[in-house]
């Protein structure tokens, strides 16, 4: 499956409300270092539409706290799925890329079963 989500960060009008909603106490913390908030904001928000899309499941199902992003030390996203979210990856891999411009944010989350040799 597959999911993709891109956004306009100036749609982002409160950060911090949004991130109440949507973060989880990790993803809060990294997203303090940096100056450009709203686009990391807007990135997390992509992110997790993403995964949404790519689990093919209905938010009611699971929470946007059990989707979190987080970063290899070489910089590489990494999708972590908690509580429901992981029970419905059961198994499966999930490669996630984002990017961004002046103006927009986008994610991909693929995800696909692992190959066993």
């Amino acid at each position: 499956m597959i999911g993709f989500d891109i956004e306009h960060i100036s749609r982002i009008k409160n950060e911090e409300r949004l991130l109440k909603k949507i973060a989880t106490e990790n993803e809060k913390a990294y997203i303090e270092k940096f100056k450009n908030k709203k686009e990391k904001v807007a990135t997390l928000w992509a992110f997790k539409e993403a995964v949404f899309k790519a689990l093919n499941v209905k938010k009611e199902k699971i929470s946007y706290k059990d989707i979190e992003l987080s970063h290899l030390e070489n910089g590489k996203p990494v999708a972590l799925l908690h509580n429901e979210a992981s029970v419905l990856l059961n198994g499966k891999t999930i490669e996630i890329s984002l990017t961004h411009t002046k103006d927009i944010v986008g994610a991909v989350a693929i995800i696909f079963n692992d190959v066993k040799e």
